[in-house]
């Protein structure tokens, strides 16, 4: 009795560490924080290391969306950007529109209407400005 009872209690107690453990994971998800953006829209940020700037912008399928990015140059600075369908920063970008202007800019036509997420990064760091359109 006493070795079944040690059994279900260590079950018991690595279920609520599985429990625990997923908490956490969802919760550090739900922390980065997704600015939501409307057409036209300018934004400004510093950003740089292992962090990204999050944000979303709601498109409709036919529509052209324009992305540019600047930054204000120091040393071998770079800012850079990511266009994807995915709430998740380790996302594929989009399969659709292209990149130009040396990566500063990115235009496309949507194909399916929803939200659309656009990642900024830095190296090493960098005061940027990102502008979003959809015509």
């Amino acid at each position: 009795m006493q070795l079944r009872f040690q059994k279900v209690l260590s079950l018991a107690t690595r279920l609520l560490f599985l429990l625990l453990v997923a908490s956490i994971v969802s919760a550090q998800e739900k922390k980065t924080v997704k600015k939501r953006l409307r057409s036209p829209a300018v934004v400004k940020g510093f950003i740089g290391g292992e962090s990204h700037d999050s944000y979303v912008i709601y498109a409709r399928s036919g529509r052209n969306m324009i992305v540019q990015i600047s930054w204000r140059h120091e040393g071998d600075n770079r800012a850079a950007f990511t266009v994807s369908q995915s709430p998740s920063f380790e996302s594929e970008p989009v399969k659709f529109g292209r990149q130009y202007a040396r990566g500063t800019r990115w235009s496309g036509k949507v194909p399916k209407t929803g939200n659309y997420y656009i990642y900024v990064v830095g190296h090493p760091t960098a005061h940027y400005a990102l502008r979003v359109t959809i015509k």
